[in-house]
């Protein structure tokens, strides 16, 4: 097996994930659910939220808000001090 080029690897899709507590909903709640419903989190902007890639840690973010939109910005990556 041929080992791939570095420079290769950056262009390698990841999937990325904040997780942002939400209140809890019946099975039922959710198959009722359509495209743009939406699950109101408890959470303040500022809130500090896990981010991960590939469901393994990559470090902290907060919630914030950009061009209208709610974004996470991060706030350091994993083995960072």
């Amino acid at each position: 097996m041929e080992t791939p080029e570095p420079g290769r690897l950056m262009d390698v899709p990841l999937e990325i994930e904040a997780l942002i507590e939400g209140p809890r909903i019946r099975v039922g709640e959710l198959l009722a659910m359509k495209a743009g419903n939406v699950i109101a989190t408890r959470l303040p902007a500022g809130e500090n939220v896990g981010v991960y890639a590939g469901h393994a840690a990559l470090g902290m973010g907060e919630l914030t808000a950009a061009r209208g939109k709610v974004v996470v910005r991060m706030l350091r990556f994993q083995g960072d001090r």
